[in-house]
């Protein structure tokens, strides 16, 4: 539903996969119940960083999608002299490099101190109209971004289709 509002209304919309890097080490080293919780910490550390709008789903085991989209037009100054600032919106590339950032911190409890900073994500990304015009296609590359992009080269790391030469897109 949400590209069919794209395709009439004419935003781009995100799709983030990402999944925990070695999850199943945490899963044998900590327990079963430590993994639940690292998956709970994890959607609501997504969510917490994103817009109230855009969507944080768990896939399956430890695979989650992000879907970033804009839901409203981009804003338009009421009095164009005006010289304040406005915060500069994130792009789904920052959110994600803040989350990234976010789930190897301290903040991140669910490893107890002794597993705090050790967490890492691998993600792909990839963004419509410009990488796929359906549902499955926007899936498949984001999912290519991410095995062949952060995955094989080295984890720890969101990969945006086209960001680079390569076949899975560039490191952010």
């Amino acid at each position: 539903r949400i590209l069919d509002r794209a395709r009439q209304r004419r935003f781009p919309v995100t799709l983030l996969l990402f999944d925990i890097d070695n999850f199943k080490h945490y899963n044998d080293q900590y327990g079963h119940g430590v993994g639940d919780e690292i998956l709970r910490q994890t959607a609501m550390l997504m969510k917490r960083c994103s817009r109230d709008h855009d969507l944080v789903a768990r896939i399956a085991g430890d695979e989650f999608a992000v879907v970033f989209w804009d839901n409203e037009p981009p804003r338009v100054p009421r009095d164009p002299t005006a010289t304040t600032v406005a915060r500069v919106p994130q792009t789904p590339l920052q959110i994600a490099e803040r989350f990234r950032r976010m789930i190897q911190s301290k903040e991140f409890t669910a490893l107890g101190a002794q597993g705090q900073g050790r967490l890492t994500i691998s993600g792909g990304m990839a963004v419509y109209p410009y990488d796929a015009q359906t549902p499955q296609d926007l899936i498949e590359a984001a999912d290519r971004a991410l095995m062949f992009g952060a995955k094989k080269g080295g984890k720890n790391s969101i990969f945006l289709v086209g960001d680079a030469d390569d076949e899975g897109g560039g490191p952010s």
